[in-house]
Order: C-alpha cells, then sequence, then structure tokens
C-alpha cells in the first residue's frame, strides 16, 4: 500500500490515462471472473472466451514450475523447518528426506512454482488494452496498471493454490511422507472444510503485495537499466528479492497459520505480526533489532530462494513460452 500511495505521488502518474483509471477499477471485477466459469471481459468490455486465453501459455507455466520445483525442493523444506522449528537454516534436520511428498504433489508443485508467470501475461494485457507486452518498452510510462497487473495475478495465484500449500506445508510438518491425498483426508477429519482455508488471508496479503510489487519493480528497472529481453532475468532476481523482503511479514503470519495443528485455532494475521513487533521493541539496540527481525522474516536464505527461484523460473518460461510461439528470446 505504501508502493502504491508513492506511486500516485509521482509526477509521472499525473499523466495517467483514462484507461490507466478504468483498469484499477475494474480490478476487483477482472479478479473475481478469471476465478469463476464465466465469459471474462477486458476493461474495455469486450468478452473473452475462455478458450481465446493462451493455454499454451499455461503449459509452459506449468512445466517451468514442475523444474523449478524440483531443483529447490531441498531448499524449500529445510527452510520451511528452519522457520517453524527455529532452527539454523543449514542444520542437518532440516535436509532429511529432502523430497519428501514432490513425487505425490507435482502438481501442486507445477501450480505454485509456474502459475504466476502466465497469470502476469493475462493480466498485463487486460490492464494495457492499447496493446504492447512484456517484451516492449511500451510499459515504462503505466507504473500503475504494471502494478495492479501483478497485484491481479498474485490475487489469483492465492485463492486458487492455498488449499494445495496447506495439505503440503502439512507433509513437510512430518517426519515421514503419509501422502498428499493421506493427509488432506486428515485434515479433513480434525479440522473440517476450514481448514484448507488456513492461512488464506495472509496469503492473499502476501500474493498481493508479491505480485504487485515484483512486477512492478522488474518492469521499471529493465526500462531504467536499458536491459535487452535476454538480459531481463537480471531485473527478475532484483525486484524478486525487493518483493521478498516486502511481503515478509505476511509470508511470516503464512507459515506460522500452517504450522498450527489442525483441531487448533491459527493465530491471526495480526496477532503474528503484533507478537513480532513486541519482540522486536524488548530487544535493545538497533543493529540487533534489525538482526532479530531479519531471522524472524528469513531475510537471506529466504530472500535468496525466492529471488533464484523467480529468476530461473520466469527464464524457463519465457524459453519455453517462445519455443512454442516461434519467437526469439
Amino acid at each position: 500500500m505504501i508502493l502504491l500511495l508513492s506511486l500516485m505521488s509521482t509526477s509521472d502518474d499525473q499523466d495517467i490515462s483514462e484507461e490507466a483509471a478504468l483498469a484499477l477499477r475494474q480490478y476487483p471485477r477482472l479478479v473475481r471472473q478469471f476465478t469463476q466459469n464465466t465469459t471474462i471481459h477486458n476493461i474495455d468490455h469486450e468478452p473473452i472466451d475462455a478458450a481465446s486465453v493462451d493455454k499454451e501459455s499455461v503449459l509452459c507455466g506449468l512445466a517451468a514450475g514442475v523444474v523449478q520445483a524440483a531443483l529447490f525442493s531441498p531448499y524449500d523444506r529445510a527452510l520451511y523447518l528452519s522457520m517453524t522449528k527455529g532452527t539454523p537454516f543449514l542444520s542437518a534436520e532440516n535436509f532429511r528426506e529432502p523430497f519428501s511428498g514432490f513425487s505425490q504433489s507435482i502438481g501442486g508443485r507445477a501450480l505454485s512454482g509456474g502459475l504466476y508467470f502466465p497469470l502476469e501475461q493475462f493480466f498485463f494485457k487486460q490492464f494495457h488494452p492499447e496493446g504492447g507486452d512484456l517484451k516492449s518498452r511500451s510499459h515504462q510510462n503505466s507504473k500503475l496498471r504494471n502494478f495492479a497487473s501483478g497485484t491481479a495475478a498474485g490475487a489469483v495465484n492465492a485463492m486458487i493454490l492455498n488449499p494445495l500449500s496447506a495439505v503440503k506445508y502439512k507433509t513437510w510438518s512430518r517426519m515421514y511422507n503419509r501422502g498428499m491425498l493421506h493427509e488432506a483426508k486428515d485434515m479433513l477429519l480434525k479440522g473440517g472444510k476450514g481448514v484448507f482455508y488456513k492461512g488464506l488471508h495472509s496469503t492473499l496479503l502476501r500474493d498481493v503485495s508479491f505480485g504487485g510489487c515484483y512486477t512492478f519493480m522488474r518492469l521499471q528497472i529493465q526500462w531504467a537499466w536499458s536491459l535487452p529481453h535476454e538480459h531481463q532475468w537480471i531485473a527478475n532476481l532484483f525486484a524478486a528479492g525487493l518483493a521478498t523482503i516486502a511481503s515478509g511479514p505476511f509470508n511470516l503470519a503464512r507459515n506460522v497459520q500452517y504450522s498450527t495443528k489442525s483441531a487448533e485455532n491459527a493465530p491471526t494475521t495480526y496477532q503474528v505480526l503484533e507478537e513480532l513487533v513486541i519482540s522486536t521493541r524488548q530487544i535493545e539496540g538497533t543493529q540487533q533489532q534489525l538482526l532479530h527481525l531479519s531471522r524472524r522474516l528469513r531475510i537471506g536464505w529466504g530472500t535468496v530462494r525466492v529471488a533464484l527461484g523467480m529468476a530461473f523460473g520466469h527464464r524457463v518460461y519465457d524459453g519455453l513460452h517462445a519455443l512454442v510461439h516461434d519467437e526469439s528470446w
């Protein structure tokens, strides 16, 4: 929200077109319609047939997600265990059974690792009806619409993936893998249907803030540094790192909620963040407070993971997309 306000206060945005303002007003409807089996309309109220949505882009995203998930699975599990158990990231305990649950959850991993890329591309087109694409420079003066494209992609990504993520993280907390289906049945029995929506609020906040920051910053860095498309991964790397830091507090709340037992009520996002503020204030010295925050928010190993994963995944997606559509990349 702070970033959004700063964007709105810049002089460049005095020239925001009527299309940009309309795009922002249409944002909730676009997100809602994307998640329903209804006809989607762009911001000019022209219908978009669901069959016309680029299925190849979705398949490229899923393929990129599988590759990224396989490569970073040991890293992800160790990072999660270090956050929930308070152990050092490099502790040997965190790397036991590094691929636990991977084969059973490969579909979910494909979605979580690569769904954002085609979503970003889809919403970019909806918020830029005048034309242009993510490879062109037509977006350089569309800060607010770029930000909206990322937040919309993040919101849809969160709503689709939260139930899968809840089961996946519960599987990770086991010393042995019981399988995704068995875990889901056990969660349903102990906590009811609501257990699959545990962490949804914090996930939405995390993915909306991350998506908006990531898309906005990667396009601005590309323009500011005059990067050719083949070097876009550099902008993606920096943007993902900064977006991870910005969304870090919500990610902490999400992990705490996911680690709560199915039969127990998870703390709210506000309660988790309040506890973080209180624990930070109890520490003397600014340097020690910053160190405490960096440890709790995993600014370091977690930031590196997301930055590398997004840059790598986006690079794979761009390569596959170019191959399928016979484009240069």
